[in-house]
């Protein structure tokens, strides 16, 4: 990508409805932060420059990081995995794949509790594409073993187990098997920080008498608050 085309696509995210600052592209093409940044606000919906978007979190991918900085770290992580969805998005698993395994590499590469990226969530963002390349047992697999390595943590807010065990749910959802379901997003909730205000609509979402499980599950995600919003320890 040249300057000028940089340069133009800057612009057109600044006047887009996004309306990001300026400053988060201090440095231009010549600066990893800003090319990851506006490839971030182009592969958004309306704008849709999922080309330019993928060139540049590709260009991102070789840089070097200041593992002593957790903000630095984070932007890099963040880059990985959004690239890795937009990579699923067009297709293109394989790629998807090492890219998340990528973001989860460097994101255990520290022991920062990050203010955006969960560990987890990288965790389920693999195991969702596993199985969506019928790779399905494997999956559930690492899922049992990253359950097994954090359940006895005494911490509470654990987004491993959160989304180990939502994992297990949605599986158990598609296999028809409804109790199952249930049981593992109950334990997947107990591993987040649920508010007050969310309770009520939880307890209606499990209390459905029908058998289709998919229904219940979409129902329970609808209630769930949203997992970026929380607090969580680990």
């Amino acid at each position: 990508m040249t300057q000028d085309t940089f340069h133009k696509l800057v612009h057109l995210v600044l006047d887009s409805p996004a309306r990001p600052p300026e400053k988060l592209f201090i440095g231009g093409m010549d600066n990893w932060h800003a090319r990851a940044r506006l490839a971030h606000f182009l592969a958004m919906q309306g704008i849709d420059k999922q080309d330019e978007a993928l060139e540049l979190f590709r260009s991102v991918v070789e840089q070097e990081v200041d593992e002593e900085q957790p903000e630095d770290v984070e932007e890099k992580v963040f880059a990985l995995q959004r690239l890795s969805s937009l990579e699923r998005e067009l297709g293109q698993k394989d790629e998807a794949l090492k890219h998340i395994d990528a973001a989860i590499e460097l994101a255990e590469s520290t022991d920062f509790l990050y203010k955006y990226i969960l560990r987890g969530e990288l965790w389920g963002d693999r195991w969702n594409l596993m199985h969506a390349m019928d790779m399905t047992k494997d999956a559930e697999s690492e899922v049992d073993e990253r359950i097994a390595a954090y359940q006895d943590i005494p911490i509470e807010h654990n987004s491993y187990l959160y989304y180990g065990y939502r994992f297990k749910a949605m599986l158990a959802a598609e296999r028809g098997v409804t109790l199952v379901a249930k049981d593992y997003m109950h334990m997947a909730l107990h591993a987040m920080e649920i508010p007050e205000q969310y309770k009520d609509g939880l307890e209606k979402a499990f209390a459905a008498t029908h058998d289709n499980a998919s229904w219940i599950l979409n129902a329970v995600d609808r209630a769930t608050p949203n997992p970026d919003n929380l607090h969580w320890d680990i």
